[in-house]
Order: C-alpha cells, then sequence, then structure tokens
C-alpha cells in the first residue's frame, strides 16, 4: 500500500530527481542547460539580438571576452577597401611628358611640336625667338616664305629639319651619325638599331650585344641569340648574320656602311628624305619626278632616289 502510494506521488510530480528524472547520474539540470546552448547556436536570442562570437584578445585591449561581429572585416582592412596600398602602381611605363612623335615637318621643342618654318617663338629651329612684330618665313625672322610651307632655307637650298639627317633640327650643319636618323629634329638610333652605352648597334646581329647591350657571343649572333656559322642562312660578317641587301652597316658587302642620308635597298645606298605631309604613297606628291615614294619600315614615308623601286 505505501509502495502504491509513494508510486503515486511521483507520478505527480515527474521532474525530481529522486523518482529517476534526468538522465540517472543526477546532472539533469545541467544537460538541459547544455542541450539549450546547443539547440540556440547561431539563432536570435529572445530579445531579438543576433548572436556574436567570442574570440581571443589579440589586439591587446584586456578583454578576452570581447565580442566582434562574424562579417567584421580582417585586422587593418577597412570594409570596401583593397589589400593593396593606394600608392602601389601596376607595372608599366609611364608616359613621357608631351608628344614623343611629331608629324612632319614639325619638331619637338621641349615635348611641343612645332613647325619651325613659320613658329615666331622657334624660327629656323628651337628657342629662336623673333622680335615683336616680327614674322618668321621659311624659319628666317622677317624674311619671306622662300620655301614650299615645312621647308626652311637653308643658304639657299631648301631642307626639312625635322627629318633630314644632314641638317637635323636646324640650318646650321647638324649631321647625324651614319648609324642614325634624324626624328623630330634630333638624331636618334636608326629603325632596327639600339642604343648600348651611346653605340647604335644591331642587337639581332651585334656578336658584341647579341640579343642584348653587353651580350657578348663567341660563336655568330643570328636573330639575337648565339649560334653557329652553319645556322646563317644570310651572309657572316665579323660573328654577325646580316642581310645585306637591307643592312645600312654591310650593304651589299661587309663593312660597305652607308651614308647618313642613305638607306639599303637590293644591296646598294641611295638617298633618301622625308616626303612632307604624306601619310602614305598614295596620292603622295611631295617626291621629285627623280625620286620614288616609299613606305620605309621605321622611317614613314620617303622620297628615295633609286631606281630598284622600295624595299
Amino acid at each position: 500500500m505505501k509502495a502504491a502510494w509513494y508510486f503515486f506521488l511521483c507520478t505527480l510530480v515527474m521532474a525530481v530527481p529522486a523518482c529517476g528524472g534526468g538522465n540517472g547520474n543526477g546532472n539533469g539540470d545541467a544537460d538541459a542547460d547544455a542541450d539549450l546552448t546547443d539547440d540556440g547556436a547561431g539563432e536570435a536570442d529572445a530579445e531579438g539580438r543576433p548572436d556574436t562570437e567570442v574570440v581571443p584578445d589579440t589586439e591587446g585591449t584586456g578583454d578576452p571576452d570581447a565580442e566582434v561581429p562574424p562579417d567584421a572585416p580582417p585586422d587593418g582592412v577597412p570594409d570596401g577597401e583593397p589589400d593593396t596600398p593606394p600608392d602601389i602602381e601596376p607595372d608599366g611605363d609611364v608616359p613621357p611628358d608631351g608628344p614623343t612623335e611629331c608629324p612632319a615637318p614639325q619638331v619637338s621643342c621641349s615635348g611641343v611640336c612645332v613647325d619651325v618654318s613659320i613658329d615666331t617663338a622657334n624660327c629656323g629651329e628651337c628657342g629662336n625667338a623673333c622680335d615683336a612684330g616680327e614674322t618668321c618665313g621659311s624659319g628666317t625672322c622677317g624674311g619671306t616664305a622662300t620655301c614650299p610651307p615645312g621647308y626652311i632655307d637653308c643658304d639657299g637650298e631648301c631642307r626639312d629639319v625635322s627629318g633630314d639627317p644632314e641638317y637635323c633640327g636646324a640650318c646650321d650643319p647638324v649631321a647625324c651619325g651614319a648609324e642614325e636618323y634624324c626624328a623630330d629634329g634630333a638624331c636618334a638610333c636608326r629603325p632596327g638599331l639600339r642604343d648600348c652605352g651611346g653605340e647604335c648597334v644591331d642587337t639581332t646581329s651585334s656578336p658584341d650585344d647579341c640579343g642584348g647591350c653587353g651580350s657578348a657571343c663567341d660563336g655568330v649572333c643570328v636573330a639575337g641569340t648565339c649560334l653557329t656559322e652553319d645556322d646563317c642562312t644570310l651572309r657572316v660578317c665579323d660573328g654577325a648574320c646580316v642581310d645585306t641587301e637591307t643592312d645600312v652597316l654591310h650593304c651589299g658587302g661587309c663593312r660597305d656602311r652607308c651614308e647618313v642620308d642613305q638607306v639599303c635597298i637590293g644591296g646598294e645606298c641611295w638617298d633618301y628624305e622625308p616626303a612632307i605631309g604624306c601619310t602614305a604613297c598614295a596620292d603622295c606628291e611631295a617626291c621629285p619626278d627623280r625620286e620614288t615614294c616609299c613606305e620605309l619600315p621605321g622611317y614613314g614615308v620617303s622620297c628615295v632616289d633609286t631606281d630598284v623601286g622600295c624595299p
């Protein structure tokens, strides 16, 4: 009878540990708390606030339980900004100040393209300013136009100082070297040649600068690579594999150089000059009857005194 009464009381209270509630080890309350914690992970609490993640104190704040929102950005990186510092620029060449090329007959004066045949601030050459009220005609202050547009009068001879290798930049004979040509009124290495220590060389064939300045070759330099004489299908001249049909340094034969105002076509040296005002040979009327209009790679449209045609 006592046993039945005892069972009846336990049925009423149900959750009393003495009656076998929990997991049988006396830790029912702790387990219930643990279950509540596990089930509520990642969910809003009773007041609608999102859960936060507790992270170790790495900033020396002294608060090891500091709460950081889970979507906070990494340390030192502001929201919406890249990791790369703003002062780091991508690789690449920085464009120089001013234009790099001037259309004939203009020359580059301090990075500005001007026509020295008529410019009163640069009459005949860069920096030669005419007096107030004077005009500039054919490159002479106070003079009249005695030459076609773009040409300047050099002792009775009309010259294009923007591209004339014998009168480069001015009437005063400023002849470029045999390995140079006149570009924008200044001497520079001819197309296909490169400045190596002040000397214009062909790095595709030079045994001293094979493939690049200072890269010496003990064999034969063929197309910028140090190989053997058997690998050269052209002609070997002093360790250089060259095309004597077009090479201004070996035109027609080894060490037969063309003059500063000549190009090599068909193994012969021919005089040339820029064709002013022409961007193509079609409908170009700048060349005299005895000269042929050629579109020379690197030189541009030119008038060539040749009877073998253009390269």
